[in-house]
């Protein structure tokens, strides 16, 4: 049986996440869908989220096999919800982002383990009001979130780039003590 387990990302797992990112993006094409065909995410990205302690990495025998981005706080991009509404306003949430899998681990049910990992995690720091997006044409990744408590609340718009704008599906999660 394999050891799976998550940790923050470290500059050693560098080369791991921007394969992975890119496996993700060549994944997203062949699904036809334009979500992270530009620049975005790339290591300057990466980057970013480990000097703000954002990283997080799924480990499966000592193997880089997944990534993500995750904070708690008020998140830019959910301030504008349109279509719908948050259960509960507020700044105090965790935002979850750039959820990737390794092509090497693909089929293996992994991201549903990444995700409850990350919402465990800040769980334990306290969070309660969880969140995330994904284009509307990524089925796989909408699974996931939903199969792990998320329901959609409407939709955002993230800038992939200088000049794209994209709409994303987004979706809440709120778990009571």
């Amino acid at each position: 049986m394999p050891v799976v387990y998550m940790r923050r990302a470290k500059a050693r797992d560098m080369a791991s996440i921007v394969e992975i990112l890119q496996g993700a993006k060549n994944y997203l094409k062949e699904q036809g869908l334009d979500q992270w065909q530009g620049e975005y995410p790339n290591i300057d990205t990466v980057q970013k989220d480990m000097d703000h302690h954002q990283a997080f990495v799924l480990v499966v025998d000592d193997q880089v096999a997944g990534y993500a981005a995750a904070f708690e706080g008020e998140d830019p991009l959910y301030t504008a919800l349109e279509d719908g509404n948050w259960l509960v306003d507020g700044h105090d949430y965790a935002s979850l982002h750039r959820v990737a899998m390794s092509d090497k681990y693909r089929g293996q049910r992994l991201a549903p383990r990444f995700m409850t990992a990350l919402i465990s995690y800040f769980y334990a720091q306290g969070a309660r009001d969880f969140r995330i997006d994904t284009h509307p044409g990524n089925l796989p990744m909408q699974k996931v979130i939903t199969n792990n408590g998320f329901e959609k609340r409407g939709t955002v718009h993230m800038q992939e780039g200088t000049n794209i704008s994209t709409a994303r599906w987004a979706y809440q999660l709120l778990i009571q003590d």
